[in-house]
């Protein structure tokens, strides 16, 4: 996430994230393609197609997404390197109807794909939970600290998260965060 810069490049990174949510949204969970339109891509992010090329070329040079070109519909696959098991769980319906809403400029906007994008790698397969300090969530995603207020609030009034501070002794030890971030939406958690 920390790749991701803000100030000049802000609008490009939050196309980008934008990007990456979309296309994972409507990726194959075996191989990791999606076969996906510009057209899908600007109805499922809000962005403008010369946003959504600056977005895509974005993380094609990051080797986050590989593209293959075929007319009107694309073929993106999300990049990973051989025996890489790593995944996250995205709750689809959730983010399907909350990306759109998602401002296209602004530093709290960046923080707030950022962290979104951070919390759901982070949280473990049978939680929906991620207990993490405001100091390393802004060392993970590269974002100063007074940003990351701004793009919590931007995912709560989206419902794609929920706070709740932790009053329990063991969480106020120093060092520990007071605050528990669930994700929200359908995760399809093991029952």
């Amino acid at each position: 996430m920390k790749r991701f810069k803000g100030g000049g490049e802000a609008g490009t990174s939050i196309a980008a994230l934008k990007c990456l949510l979309a296309i994972t949204l409507e990726s194959d969970v075996e191989n990791r393609e999606a076969r996906i339109s510009y057209s899908a891509l600007m109805d499922l992010t809000g962005l403008s197609r010369p946003m959504i090329a600056r977005g895509v070329k974005r993380l094609e040079g990051e080797g986050i997404v590989e593209v293959r070109r075929s007319g009107h519909v694309n073929v993106y696959r999300i990049g990973f390197s051989v025996g890489d098991a790593k995944w996250a769980k995205v709750p689809r319906a959730r983010v399907k109807k909350a990306l759109v809403d998602i401002p296209n400029k602004g530093e709290a906007a960046l923080a707030a794909l950022k962290i979104y994008i951070e919390l759901l790698s982070m949280r473990w397969n049978d939680t929906r939970e991620v207990n993490v300090s405001y100091d390393n969530l802004r060392d993970r995603v590269g974002v100063q600290r007074h940003r990351i207020r701004p793009g919590l609030d931007i995912l709560f009034s989206r419902v794609l998260i929920h706070v709740k501070q932790v009053e329990e002794e063991a969480y106020l030890v120093p060092g520990q965060a007071r605050n528990v971030y669930s994700i929200a939406g359908d995760l399809r958690m093991p029952s």
